[in-house]
């Protein structure tokens, strides 16, 4: 294996650039590479001759952008760094859009830009920002800038998703204000945390997004949507205020400023927007995603986004004829042409992925093909909302062929495959052990191919999950790939992956979508119901007993009945359990965080237990913590 630890030795004390080696011979990347999307999109929505220099799109009646310095993306020319990637970047300076003195966008402070609008003696703030301290900074520039010290009056969360919530607790008062959601708003957000595939989301957004990552050339660039996504303080206040019902609207006149909320599902099934007749501007939250091709799919992982669902949601903001738009993600577009031409490339993108997938699918195509065949026409293709920087129409027409037909690609030989381990031992024997795999895959990598060096790469680490030689060569293989992606999730994965594979990941910087103040939001029976799905099957294969949940500050009694490896949800439980824990919401929140020691808190009188007191320490053991921080590249 000498030539193969040569050759690997040099890759990395190179850093993968050398110029002894033929594939690094040109020393750059991207020789020859041009920005499609520029920074400013004047000459798509202008005309090349308009001379115009403003930051957002279209006209420039009623609309000022005032810079507060900064940007947090990392927006410097590197060879590690895709040029449209470093174009997008430069598009997130911080600063505020102002339309008519009325309407605030405060831009570039995370993933979300938040909208607030001065009513007569209160503000209307619309998605708060990811995390409290960015919504905090937010504010703070808010009103350094206008000066206006008006108190909070209403918020607006258009979805569920983390980063149009969490920051909530950043807007001092805010614990007095209207809180404004679709009637589905919290059962979405339970389903996306402790009350569904929250653990699952929140190590996967880890890597499609980059939180582990630090910002610099090798590593996170920009949030595809906004500068960054970092949630350092994850907050939530319920909605007291719903709009109700498939569809549904709710007109309201919060502090003199009429207001229309739509639900409109779209990129999230509880989606809501704003329109404000009086001055004809829409806020379209994120049914316009951002300035890039919609996640149609993401890659962290979520249901079935429907587009046919998605794009007739479009439409519902194309009725509108607003003559200006501001969005949850990406900077306003002003002018009522120019709104409607964003509206329709946008959901034209998206009709032409589902259509022509389902149309391809219908010719035998599968998931493999779909990537391949599926490419936007020439006049979407360089549409400036329409860059491959978050979402990417490769994956979303893979998701399309699942979502509309299942996993299963048609060739028998996929319904019971060899187990990907087994197969790759045998592959290896097949070429003459590990070593001869090894030099296969470095000729790959040798040669610029770098994704057949990371499969190769593959086989030999499922050899030995310890041996670094191999894994080693697979993080180069990755990073090398994720250097030439424009593509933020795509990149993310690629650098975090090529982090777990060679040890210098760090886990401390990961999200957490079960923060305390979040459950604190939640009710009691949708904790309880949670515990469900952390039930071990085999511990509890022989166990056939129940036990209530008695909560003594809302005066409602919730069960589990544990029922040979299935834990069914008994809401407002009225029969007979073998053991009930009479306690409160926020000491069962302790236990589930663990928090709380069960057992002192019985002995100081925070937890009492009535029928069979054994049955408690029995029924809590059938249960499993999720692993802080699977692996899921090394396997």
């Amino acid at each position: 294996m000498k030539r193969s630890v040569i050759t690997l030795s040099v890759l990395l004390a190179t850093s993968f650039s050398s110029t002894t080696l033929a594939a690094y011979a040109h020393q750059h990347r991207f020789d020859g590479v041009s920005v499609d999307i520029p920074t400013l999109s004047h000459d798509y929505y202008l005309g090349e001759n308009s001379g115009a220099t403003h930051f957002w799109h279209g006209d420039t009646q009623d609309m000022t952008f005032i810079p507060t310095g900064g940007n947090d993306a990392f927006d410097a020319e590197s060879d590690k760094v895709h040029p449209q990637l470093t174009a997008h970047s430069k598009k997130m300076d911080k600063g505020l859009f102002v339309y008519k003195d009325k309407f605030y966008q405060v831009y570039g402070y995370g993933l979300t830009s938040p909208m607030i609008v001065d009513g007569d003696k209160g503000l209307l703030i619309f998605d708060p920002v990811e995390s409290v301290d960015k919504m905090q900074a937010v504010m703070a520039d808010f009103r350094k800038v206008t000066g206006n010290e008006k108190p909070v009056a209403a918020v607006m969360y258009s979805h569920w998703h983390p980063d149009h919530h969490a920051g909530v607790r950043g807007i001092e008062g805010v614990e007095n204000a209207k809180i404004i959601a679709h009637d589905t708003f919290m059962k979405n957000v339970v389903k996306g945390s402790m009350g569904g595939t929250g653990p699952a989301l929140g190590f996967r957004v880890d890597y499609s997004l980059g939180t582990l990552l630090n910002v610099e050339e090798g590593g996170r660039i920009n949030g595809g949507l906004g500068p960054d996504f970092e949630i350092r303080e994850h907050s939530l206040i319920k909605p007291n205020t719903l709009v109700e019902g498939m569809f549904g609207k709710l007109e309201m006149e919060i502090e003199g400023v009429k207001v229309e909320f739509k639900h409109v599902p779209s990129e999230a099934s509880d989606e809501i927007t704003a329109y404000f007749p009086e001055f004809d501007m829409l806020f379209g939250s994120e049914v316009i995603q951002g300035e890039s091709f919609p996640n149609l799919h993401t890659i962290r992982g979520t249901q079935y986004r429907d587009p046919s669902v998605w794009f007739p949601g479009v439409d519902m903001l194309r009725e509108y004829k607003a003559n200006t738009m501001m969005l949850s993600h990406g900077r306003p577009v002003n002018g009522a042409a120019h709104v409607d031409d964003t509206l329709t490339s946008y959901r034209d993108a998206i009709q032409f992925t589902y259509d022509q997938s389902i149309k391809a699918i219908n010719d035998g195509a599968t998931q493999e093909d779909l990537i391949r065949q599926i490419t936007l026409p020439e006049h979407l293709v360089n549409h400036p909302w329409l860059g491959d920087f978050y979402g990417s129409i490769r994956h979303a027409a893979k998701q399309i062929f699942v979502g509309e037909m299942g996993w299963f690609d048609g060739d028998p030989t996929t319904l019971n495959p060899t187990y990907s381990v087994e197969a790759s031992q045998r592959y290896v024997a097949m070429v003459g052990g590990k070593d001869k795999m090894m030099d296969f895959a470095v000729d790959a990598c040798d040669n610029g191919d770098f994704q057949w060096c990371a499969e190769l790469a593959t086989h030999a680490i499922r050899i030995d999950l310890n041996d670094m030689e191999p894994r080693e060569l697979k993080a180069m293989a990755l990073r090398e790939l994720g250097y030439r992606e424009t593509n933020n999730n795509w990149r993310n994965w690629y650098l975090t992956s090529a982090q777990e594979l060679d040890g210098t990941i760090d886990y401390s910087k990961k999200i957490n979508l079960q923060a305390p103040d979040l459950m604190a939001e939640f009710e009691p029976s949708q904790l309880v119901n949670a515990l469900r799905f952390s039930l071990n099957a085999e511990r509890s294969q022989d166990k056939h007993f129940t036990v209530a949940f008695e909560f003594g500050d809302t005066n409602e009694t919730h069960a589990l009945e544990v029922r040979r490896s299935v834990a069914q949800f008994h809401k407002d439980y009225q029969g007979e359990p073998k053991a009930t824990v009479k306690l409160t919401k926020t000491v069962f929140l302790g236990l589930l965080v663990g928090k709380v020691d069960f057992v002192n808190a019985v002995q100081q009188g925070y937890i009492q237990v009535s029928g069979d007191a054994t049955a408690v320490p029995e029924f809590f053991g059938l249960f499993d913590k999720p692993l802080e921080s699977p692996k899921i590249t090394l396997r």
